[in-house]
């Protein structure tokens, strides 16, 4: 993994060489996709990018995990609203917790994707996207009694503990924030090498050549410091620091990165399918996988009770066909309906023989005291049922039926609750008519 460090905005490139522990600058994206793009070796193709401080928001808050948890990330970037220019719903947020003490970050998603489309550029990868504070050694001593200053003609940085830092516009206001700060550790800029400086009088491709020759053997080639690392600018910060009587500790070492930086807390990179959703669409596709589901499963309760009707119904058709046409069984090998239309169809032509008896049997019935309560046409007699007042009543019907030619015969008699009597009188049709034409004849 490439380590490279950018101290401002627009400032150039600091790359980390494993081998020298030293940093070499290059003056853009450009010039680091020149010197590394065409390297045969993957691995710098990673990039782990150490981002200005400066870009970073950071906020103590006094909630427990149990509330922060609560909050979720909208809460947690609502958090940042009155420090931030950019919309809060476009803020990266990372915690860092330790005890009882939660620290929340920020950073802007823009920045973010600019960062990324610069490496783009470059044919080279982000897995890792920390704030430049994390190259500073970690103070010994904590409670803000001791920090840990950087500064170079591009940045100032401070960090106070572990898990915090931030970077320094105005030095000052760092004494009045920490009251008991009683130590300055006080780190060398880091320095840049001649074989960069040299590009500008040189052929790009031979010096891109040498400089990455010198990577490969190690950068044993000259390395003495140019002007750029002259101590000047540092004189004003270091008589602040004498003049606030603190104690000043030059040293020896430089801003380092981090092992593992793909797996600290405050990695901003977030790789291209981990992408979320707004809040509003994932309720939007929520809802509208809750409405697609329950319709199925209305379908699907609609299509099983229509299915189990259409059975029932048809079995019945079958059973009536059966008690109709005994003789004629049903084929399954052809629809229901084919074989039972042309039936109704034929019977239908020929009522004759039923109306003519039920004429006859209608007057009967208005003439006596009972009352007709269902009628049943079968394809060879008459059913229904009269409601009498007695028992004797029915019997007399009968036999009225009877002296009348008609071949009638009393059933299933039975009495209600308020003493009247229900009979079935069952009248054959083919009968009767047998009979009228024989009397006919004769």
């Amino acid at each position: 993994m490439l380590h490279v460090w950018l101290r401002a905005q627009h400032s150039p490139l600091a790359v980390w060489h494993e081998d020298t522990q030293q940093w070499q600058t290059v003056d853009g994206w450009q010039q680091l996709q020149a010197i590394y793009g065409s390297h045969k070796n993957n691995a710098h193709k990673a990039l782990c990018l150490y981002f200005p401080s400066s870009h970073l928001l950071q906020v103590d808050t006094e909630f427990t995990a149990t509330q922060l948890k609560q909050l979720g990330v909208s809460g947690k970037q609502y958090l940042f609203e009155e420090m931030s220019l950019t919309p809060v719903e476009q803020l990266a947020i990372r915690q860092i917790s330790h005890a009882d003490r939660h620290q929340l970050y920020a950073l802007s998603q823009n920045d973010i994707e600019s960062w990324q489309q610069s490496t783009k550029l470059a044919g080279m990868t982000i897995t890792a996207l920390l704030p430049d504070f994390l190259l500073l050694p970690t103070p010994e001593e904590g409670a803000g009694q001791q920090v840990t200053l950087y500064q170079d003609t591009q940045t100032m940085l401070l960090r106070q503990s572990l898990r915090q830092g931030m970077a320094v516009s105005y030095l000052p206001l760092i004494f009045e924030r920490f009251p008991h700060l009683s130590e300055v550790n006080v780190l060398s800029p880091v320095a840049t090498f001649e074989d960069t400086s040299t590009l500008s009088n040189s052929n790009p491709i031979d010096t891109f050549g040498d400089s990455m020759a010198s990577h490969d053997i190690g950068l044993q080639k000259s390395s003495t410091p140019t002007s750029s690392t002259s101590t000047d600018f540092m004189a004003p910060t270091l008589a602040m620091i004498t003049e606030h009587q603190l104690l000043l500790t030059t040293l020896t070492t430089t801003p380092k990165p981090i092992e593992n930086p793909d797996r600290h807390a405050l990695n901003f990179y977030i790789k291209p399918t981990d992408s979320q959703l707004s809040p509003y669409l994932r309720v939007a596709m929520m809802v509208a996988l809750s409405a697609l589901v329950l319709q199925m499963a209305t379908d699907g309760v609609q299509w099983y009770q229509y299915n189990n009707a259409a059975i029932a119904t048809k079995s019945e058709i079958a059973k009536q066909y059966q008690s109709w046409f005994a003789d004629e069984p049903l084929s399954t090998r052809t629809k229901l309906q084919v074989q039972l239309q042309p039936k109704l169809r034929s019977d239908s032509q020929a009522p004759d023989s039923h109306m003519a008896v039920l004429a006859r049997i209608s007057p009967l019935i208005k003439q006596s005291s009972l009352h007709a309560q269902s009628l049943v046409m079968q394809p060879s007699s008459l059913s229904f049922t009269l409601i009498a007042p007695d028992r004797t009543s029915l019997d007399t019907f009968t036999s009225t039926l009877a002296a009348q030619g008609l071949s009638a015969k009393l059933a299933q008699v039975s009495g209600n609750e308020q003493g009247q009597f229900s009979g079935q009188i069952t009248v054959n049709v083919v009968e009767n008519n047998d009979t009228q034409a024989n009397t006919a004849a004769s």
